[in-house]
């Protein structure tokens, strides 16, 4: 091992906001500060038990924890550690989720009626970050990956092709990689994109694994965008809601960006969150190797199993994939068969203690970690083998690749931010035909917008939308979550 890489764990063994928060508690002060329970001294009586450990951690900005809003102590010095672990200049914890970062980052970039390429399966975050800049989105329409008929990521030359049309643009926003494990290739994007000399923004929310093994794609940061949003308690380990900004290079006025988090995230973040990215970090530097080490070969292995079934697919890479890159810890399951719906089989594995990530009509998707047993993936397996449905041809992958691509390329009539406050009505789905949508439409999870404020109801949007709320779809954004109605603008 060279002497950087020896210097460079050693460094990474520490994880200082999560010692001090430990050394604080060894001492048993006397805590004269919030929050009220007091370092776990008062709580309730039926939960203090399984809460007590935690609550000693749960302090606030006093001598020693120092604040994450001018961080001068262990959380700058854990966020330069985490920079160093994730090739960034520089991190910011985020405690609000991957969400805050992609705000502050929109509206960083973006002052109202700037122009921002975005493509058009991002999460609800970023089309919310764009009505908060009073930003004009120029959509990306995503490739669709015909196999499974869901959308993954932008293609290169789109990308380029709308630079040249957009010349004033300010940012390019992408999603990589998507909820279900597809990328792009991002180096060759960085280098498209700077040529242009704007920013890439990238949502690596579900790529906070990326780059500290060799079975996983390289991240956003050594491939070269200027920022990069990752949600660490998603294929990390941190605890919900725990999150990290990553930033490199001279694009990005970081300036800016301080002030937008300062207004964003509370003023009162827990350090309990905090301390998880700070051991976190530290797990996947010194200990994560060994346990993918661990779960890769069984997840092959699992795959090698389900192969003898005719009627589930998941995505598989070749030369002929619309995505270059595809998350190995990502269990992405198309049914081939009519007999049952992917939300049929999340209930199925329900009842057997087996709780996948989303369902929809066709797909199941779960993801696994280095928190995955063999007893888990044994039992999934099981369950699967057990199931014995006819298949039936692939007619419903065809048609959902074409519904799936045609509500990208949807009459954007107001812009959104003027869109949602303009005077609106509740009216019948079925009678929206040719209406401006007043909500988001958020299918929930995976938390992509379907419908945005401004978009004008087509009739294969309808006909989506019919379909959606046939299924058993949970939603954000709109007034009535059974989809039976729908606001429009007046």
């Amino acid at each position: 091992m060279l002497e950087r890489d020896v210097e460079f764990r050693e460094r990474q063994k520490r994880a200082p906001l999560y010692e001090q928060l430990e050394r604080h508690a060894k001492h048993r002060p006397h805590p004269f500060h919030v929050p009220g329970h007091k370092m776990g001294n008062s709580f309730d009586n039926h939960a203090k038990n399984r809460f007590q450990d935690i609550l000693e951690l749960d302090v606030t900005e006093i001598s020693g924890t120092d604040d994450l809003h001018q961080p001068q102590g262990v959380i700058a010095e854990a966020q330069d550690l985490a920079a160093q672990a994730f090739h960034a200049e520089q991190t910011k914890f985020l405690i609000g989720g991957s969400t805050v970062g992609n705000i502050a980052l929109i509206m960083t970039v973006c002052r109202p009626g700037d122009k921002i390429l975005v493509q058009r399966n991002c999460h609800k975050s970023v089309f919310n970050g764009i009505m908060m800049a009073r930003a004009t989105p120029i959509f990306l329409v995503p490739a669709v990956d015909l196999a499974t008929g869901v959308a993954a990521g932008v293609r290169r030359e789109d990308v380029e092709r709308a630079l040249l049309a957009h010349p004033d643009a300010k940012a390019v926003f992408l999603t990589n990689p998507t909820y279900y494990g597809m990328g792009i290739d991002l180096a060759k994007l960085a280098a498209t994109v700077h040529r242009f000399d704007v920013p890439l923004l990238i949502d690596e929310a579900h790529g906070a694994h990326y780059g500290f093994h060799p079975a996983f794609p390289r991240s956003a940061m050594q491939e070269g965008a200027d920022a990069s949003v990752q949600s660490t308690h998603k294929m990390g380990t941190a605890m919900t809601m725990s999150s990290m900004l990553h930033i490199q290079g001279e694009r990005i006025d970081r300036e800016r960006l301080f002030r937008h988090l300062a207004m964003l995230q509370s003023s009162s973040p827990s350090y309990v969150l905090m301390a998880s990215l700070d051991v976190a970090r530290r797990h996947l530097v010194l200990e994560a190797t060994e346990e993918w080490n661990r779960l890769l070969p069984l997840l092959d292995k699992f795959r090698e199993r389900l192969d003898r079934l005719d009627w589930l697919d998941w995505p598989r890479l070749s030369t002929n994939s619309v995505y270059a890159t595809l998350d190995p810890l990502k269990l992405f399951f198309h049914l081939r068969t009519a007999q049952f719906s992917g939300f049929d089989l999340q209930k199925w594995m329900e009842k057997h203690g087996i709780f996948s990530e989303l369902a929809d009509d066709s797909h199941v998707l779960l993801a696994a970690s280095t928190g995955t047993a063999s007893r888990d993936l044994e039992a999934l397996c099981r369950l699967l083998e057990s199931m014995a449905p006819q298949v039936e041809p692939g007619e419903e992958r065809i048609l959902l690749a074409g519904v799936v691509s045609s509500h990208y390329l949807r009459e954007q009539a107001l812009p959104m931010h003027e869109a949602v406050d303009c005077p609106r009505e509740s009216i019948l789905l079925e009678q929206a035909l040719g209406r401006i949508v007043a909500e988001m439409v958020i299918p929930y999870p995976p938390g992509i917008p379907v419908l945005v404020p401004g978009e004008r109801i087509d009739e294969e949007s309808l006909a989506m939308l019919k379909e959606l709320a046939r299924g058993q779809t949970r939603f954000h954004g709109v007034q009535d979550d059974q989809l039976q109605t729908i606001q429009v603008l007046r």
